[in-house]
């Protein structure tokens, strides 16, 4: 049977993270669990311009499936976003067929002509692994793939002080500015207006996106999220001195202990400002940061799409491996008659 969670059910919720971190953590021997009180609070966060649904998947009256879904409502209106799991001891018995056919059905309520999904995967032979297999059975095509990332910690010195010094032409334009948890009134536009253009310059294969409508009072209100979950985020900004224009930005999210590991949530570089190596500049100095606050960590995640030359370099130079794939799918949805 499949149906909405009601989100203030914690037994419901309980049942589908579950599943969602039993399901995650298949043949990923990296992978660190989100601690339930964490992730419910990034479910029962309410933002007005994207509304977010759980639908489960349920068995003898338990949860052991779930699809976690974003329906945007001020940009790329045209599509449903999804991330479907099936607990591990649950599957061959047609939960996740049947959570696909409801995000179908909701896109066709929504009158959204897309279903988009992504899925972690072993580099090796990924483009056979089942859950490609799966999707490409119930109709899924190929969107794009990303290579997924880990660079041990702590970085040398040595090799933080070499970037350092080879992007030192940027530092005759541009200041880099370090923050944490939150950023000054006069650069949250400037941020905003990097953040609702990365997903256009992103290499996305057949997909294309459209500007996003990231504002200052939405941002602040995901970093006051993230700071009431104990996450704290640092963000590296490059400014251009004479304008006062933010040109360039790397943010990392260190979620609290006991976890060990850092994540890397976006590196962008503004279309105005690009070949003074800002990229490479802002994550040198947001890593500093970083170890310099907290020496403890294990390791930095990030992903790009694996047809990204630049940032693929900058983070090969950096010591990022490649440790599995992203695979994004998107499913086409015709209106219904």
């Amino acid at each position: 049977m499949i149906k909405q969670i009601d989100l203030q059910d914690d037994t419901a919720l309980r049942q589908a993270h579950e599943a969602l971190e039993r399901s995650s953590a298949v043949d990923r021997p990296w992978f660190e669990p989100t601690p339930y009180d964490e992730w419910v609070a990034d479910v029962r966060f309410v933002e007005p311009e994207e509304r977010f649904e759980l639908w489960g998947a349920w068995e003898d009256d338990r949860v052991v499936g779930a699809a976690m879904v974003w329906l945007p409502d001020a940009d790329n209106t045209w599509m449903l976003w999804t991330e479907l799991d099936v607990h591990p001891d649950h599957r061959g018995r047609g939960h996740g067929t049947g959570l696909v056919e409801q995000m179908v059905s909701r896109a066709r309520d929504e009158k959204r002509t897309t279903v988009l999904t992504e899925f972690r995967v072993p580099q090796k032979d990924f483009e056979n692994h089942p859950y490609r297999r799966f999707a490409l059975a119930r109709g899924f095509e190929p969107g794009w793939v990303e290579n997924v990332r880990h660079m041990p910690l702590p970085v040398s010195e040595e090799l933080l002080t070499r970037h350092r010094d080879a992007s030192a032409k940027a530092a005759e334009a541009y200041d880099v500015k370090l923050f944490a948890g939150d950023v000054p009134d006069e650069y949250v536009q400037g941020l905003c207006d990097l953040y609702n253009l990365l997903g256009v310059d992103a290499p996305s294969g057949v997909v294309e996106f459209e500007p996003e409508t990231m504002t200052p009072k939405r941002v602040r209100d995901f970093w006051a999220l993230q700071r009431q979950q104990g996450r704290t985020r640092l963000f590296a900004l490059a400014i251009d001195r004479e304008t006062g224009a933010v040109a360039a930005h790397s943010d990392l999210v260190v979620p609290p202990p006991p976890s060990t590991q850092v994540w890397q949530w976006g590196t962008y570089v503004h279309r105005d400002h690009r070949g003074h190596r800002l990229g490479m500049a802002v994550k040198v100095a947001n890593l500093r940061r970083l170890q310099e606050d907290f020496p403890g960590r294990t390791l930095v995640r990030t992903s790009n799409a694996d047809n990204n030359a630049y940032m693929v370099a900058i983070n090969e130079d950096l010591g990022f491996e490649i440790v599995e794939k992203g695979v994004a799918m998107r499913l086409p949805v015709a209106a219904a008659e």
